[in-house]
């Protein structure tokens, strides 16, 4: 047996894909954990988005959780595409991968510049005379304004493209049609919708978007996959 066959029959174990399984649940649970502490930032008004933040101690560690989170559901993904049998799966599963490892970088650098900034400015502000406040509440605006491309294009490459080709790969591969359909329809509508909100910031409230679609239904799916690659494990140490 060459090495890269020993390699590739190697990430076919069942203790790979049980490690993977559990890494795609925890990541999972603890992003949308960490997204429900965090709450949902009136972004758009910047005065009440300091007295949010203020309200929130645990404002910065939240976003430090879900950079970690985010990490150990994407070391879950490698296990997954690394089980894909079909050479065009593991292909798409690839590209799925690159695009999220970047998603998850642009994410990285967004979720910590504002999980630092808005504290601070937040805490200097209620610490201010009132026409102190005034500077620091066109601070946050722009330390908002400024983030907001970069977190769109985070999720459109973190989850909706990624999610769109392992759908894809799932169904032509040996994992359950349903699960690599609904994969396919949840990285579509995320796709599109942070896409959406790039091109035209009004078009919908974007809670739909980091609430519903990323720190929800994506979630659900990263979740649902973890137990299926955990089943998959299992079935493998039955047929050893």
């Amino acid at each position: 047996m060459t090495l890269p066959q020993a390699i590739d029959q190697q990430s076919h174990t069942p203790r790979n894909l049980k490690m993977g399984g559990v890494c795609a649940v925890l990541g999972a649970v603890a992003f949308t954990t960490a997204r429900l502490l965090h709450g949902d930032t009136p972004a758009a008004d910047a005065h009440a988005a300091l007295d949010f933040v203020a309200s929130r101690p645990t404002y910065a560690a939240v976003h430090l959780v879900a950079v970690f989170a985010a990490v150990v559901a994407l070391a879950g993904l490698i296990a997954l595409v690394t089980s894909f049998v079909y050479p065009t799966a593991r292909m798409l599963g690839r590209m799925g991968l690159a695009s999220s490892a970047v998603g998850l970088a642009v994410f990285s650098v967004e979720s910590t510049s504002e999980g630092l900034a808005l504290p601070e400015l937040a805490d200097a502000a209620a610490k201010a005379a009132p026409g102190e406040r005034a500077e620091l509440v066109r601070a946050a605006h722009a330390v908002a304004m400024a983030t907001h491309g970069p977190s769109l294009v985070a999720m459109a490459l973190m989850y909706g493209v990624p999610l769109l080709l392992f759908g894809v790969a799932m169904v032509l591969d040996s994992y359950p049609s349903w699960l690599g359909w609904a994969g396919t329809v949840v990285g579509t509508a995320t796709l599109l919708a942070a896409s959406g909100l790039f091109l035209s910031p009004p078009l919908f409230p974007g809670a739909l978007l980091y609430g519903v679609l990323g720190s929800m239904i994506v979630q659900c799916w990263l979740l649902t996959t973890g137990v299926a690659m955990l089943r998959r494990a299992v079935g493998l140490s039955r047929r050893a």
